[in-house]
């Protein structure tokens, strides 16, 4: 497989990925404000936006961690459903407790795996994934389990982190990436090692290393299926937001 559709790869990677986000779990949600400097909910916002009308469709989202996209689709899907589909219980354990205060009663939390989702083909109306992609070992097999799930005309929403383009915009981005989102990780992982390992909020930064975006991004959506796929950029290229649908 082409090294450039792998992003940041080692042996007993899903291993690592699935302690860290163990980890992290309970401070997940701030860390994510923290580290986008405010503008998640923007590119949620975004996401939600660009779904359509969800109003009685089932939909799913890969990677949903504390199940925040989730819940967003949930307000969406009216008279439908949503599946959060995670890796790391953990995470699903705080999804369930916060859907439990929100209210909400139409999202379904699953233990699975983004590589190998065991359900049948064609079950969704609408799949989605935030900053999930990073974290697999093989991205193209993720993106072709996102179109194996979708209905024919079903859309997929997937925001991912990238890099800056801009020259004037990088040393303030590599700057913040590699100094000020680990200064205050540290607050929270303690620079505790995770496997013998980079500490979580290392890893955080370090996954954007060698990993697709933008039109090496688009490419691996349309060999998986997604003939329209589109990519959105967002925050001067900090976070793109790819927008596919499956067609006949």
């Amino acid at each position: 497989m082409d090294d450039e559709k792998l992003g940041n790869q080692f042996d007993g990677k899903e291993v690592y990925v699935k302690d860290v986000f163990t980890e992290i779990a309970s401070y997940y949600d701030e860390m994510n404000s923290i580290m986008s400097m405010g503008m998640i909910k923007r590119w949620h916002k975004f996401m939600m936006k660009k779904l359509g009308n969800l109003q009685g469709k089932r939909c799913l989202d890969v990677g949903t961690g504390t199940g925040e996209i989730a819940f967003l689709v949930a307000g969406k899907a009216v008279g439908g459903n949503v599946v959060g589909l995670d890796i790391t219980p953990a995470m699903l354990e705080l999804a369930k407790k916060k859907m439990t205060d929100l209210g909400i009663d139409n999202v379904e939390f699953v233990v699975g795996d983004a590589l190998d989702i065991n359900m049948p083909d064609g079950m969704f109306d609408a799949v989605t994934s935030g900053y999930m992609l990073r974290n697999v070992t093989d991205i193209p097999k993720a993106v072709g389990e996102m179109h194996r799930m979708l209905k024919v005309g079903g859309r997929c929403v997937v925001a991912e982190l990238a890099r800056p383009s801009n020259r004037l915009v990088k040393p303030f981005y590599n700057f913040y990436m590699n100094h000020v989102i680990p200064h205050y990780g540290r607050k929270y992982d303690k620079g505790m090692a995770i496997d013998g390992r980079q500490p979580a909020y290392d890893w955080l930064t370090s996954s954007i290393e060698g990993f697709p975006y933008g039109e090496a991004m688009v490419e691996i959506f349309r060999e998986a299926g997604f003939r329209d796929a589109r990519c959105y950029v967002k925050s001067l290229g900090a976070v793109n937001i790819y927008v596919a649908s499956k067609e006949e």
